[in-house]
């Protein structure tokens, strides 16, 4: 039986009032030592950080169906929505007051509910392009070399909108081999820990755009140097299918096998190259405030990601690199993503494992569903995309409510 769609509360007036009923409620009933429930978490895009208003429903709605801790995105495109030292204010606040800071206001109006707030910041992902940035001290325009190169030696600059489409890329992307880009972000990062005492710090667009790019000269130099071989812009890209297991024949299967062993090499540099930028951020944020919880959101597929755009993110488990990661679950199924989260509890230690759920692309049941189906697994918690997508469809948080609410089965 499906439960009812609520209507989303508007105020905070009207969710504090619900939350201090259920907390006399709840002092009421006998306490009994418990797990902690799993943790209930939504990414919140830009689109909600525009105005006071805006912030203030979120909270009220996260408050009223019990979500924990919101992952608040405040760099989007090397733009701030915060008060930045280094990275230019978004354009799209124009028209707001000076004073009106996003990640401030969401973080005032967080703590009268005790929810959590995680600043979630893209990292290589720079700019939709084709045009330059119009903020003179965008990262786009202080260091245009640091845009990745495709392997056909143009710069993503040089890309055309439907280039882009036809290469699969968002728009521009820093590189993360390039000297600096690493230090740099991680000064970034560790501005907004230091400024606003977030409970954490949240990585996204933490890696290239897909294996077409990385291929400027500086960064082919410096895989050349550290590893040797062949220049990879002469490598193909390796899927590691069932081919490369089957024996070397003859001298062309000899020289074939050498070729596969060299574009294995690159991807590893490639990988290597973002998790530097990783562990430069890490270090940076836990200086600022070692109690700060330090999470990444990378591709659901690690062996895909590690190909396809870099991310060796089950490296960064075994590095001790990040507290907590938000795979992008978005189109499994509830024994999917069982069986990945059972996989990564033998790698895990003490890291956390919060399922990213889609709220986007399904219907307004499915978020609930599969937090059922995770109950008996190795999970954390759940961490939905998106809170626009909530509002659109306001089934999703009262039936993710009522998942979590419900006595478990004998």
């Amino acid at each position: 039986m499906r439960p009812e769609a609520k209507p989303l509360p508007v105020t905070l007036r009207a969710a504090l009032a619900t939350l201090l009923l259920a907390a006399a409620a709840r002092a009421e009933e006998p306490s009994a030592a418990a797990p902690p429930p799993p943790v209930r978490a939504l990414w919140v895009t830009t689109e909600t950080l525009y105005n006071r208003g805006e912030i203030e429903r979120l909270v009220a709605t996260a408050a009223a169906y019990d979500v924990d801790a919101l992952f608040v995105q405040v760099r989007r495109a090397g733009d701030a929505y915060y008060r930045s030292e280094t990275e230019p204010r978004s354009r799209k606040l124009e028209g707001q007051p000076e004073d009106f800071d996003p990640l401030a206001e969401t973080i005032v109006c967080a703590r009268l509910f005790g929810l959590e707030v995680h600043a979630w910041l893209n990292v290589n992902y720079l700019w939709p392009g084709p045009e330059m940035p119009p903020a003179a001290n965008h990262l786009a325009n202080r260091h245009a070399e640091w845009i990745t190169v495709g392997r056909d030696g143009r710069r993503l600059t040089r890309y055309t909108k439907r280039e882009m489409a036809a290469a699969d890329t968002e728009g521009w992307y820093v590189d993360p081999a390039v000297k600096g880009f690493a230090p740099y972000f991680a000064s970034v990062a560790a501005e907004v820990v230091r400024k606003y005492g977030v409970d954490g710090l949240h990585l996204d667009f933490i890696r290239y755009p897909n294996y077409r790019f990385g291929y400027g000269k500086g960064a082919r130099g410096t895989y050349l140097r550290e590893r040797g071989g062949q220049d990879p812009i002469l490598l193909g890209y390796h899927k590691l299918g069932d081919e490369f297991y089957r024996p070397a024949v003859g001298y062309g299967g000899l020289v074939n096998r050498w070729l596969d062993l060299q574009a294995l090499e690159w991807l590893d540099w490639r990988a290597d190259q973002v998790t530097n930028v990783v562990a430069a951020t890490r270090a940076a944020v836990k200086e600022a405030d070692p109690e700060v919880q330090f999470s990444a959101a990378p591709w659901a597929n690690p062996e895909h990601a590690y190909r396809y755009v870099g991310q060796d993110w089950l490296g960064w488990y075994d590095r001790g690199l990040v507290d907590v990661m938000c795979p992008m679950t978005y189109w499994g199924e509830a024994p999917k993503l069982a069986s990945l989260a059972r996989r990564l509890a033998r790698r895990r230690g003490e890291a956390r494992l919060y399922m990213g759920v889609g709220a986007f692309n399904h219907g307004p049941f499915y978020p609930a569903e599969i937090a059922a189906g995770l109950a008996q697994a190795p999970v954390d918690g759940v961490i939905l995309f998106d809170y626009g997508s909530c509002w659109r469809q306001p089934e999703i948080l009262p039936a993710l409510a009522e998942t979590y609410a419900a006595p478990e089965s004998p």
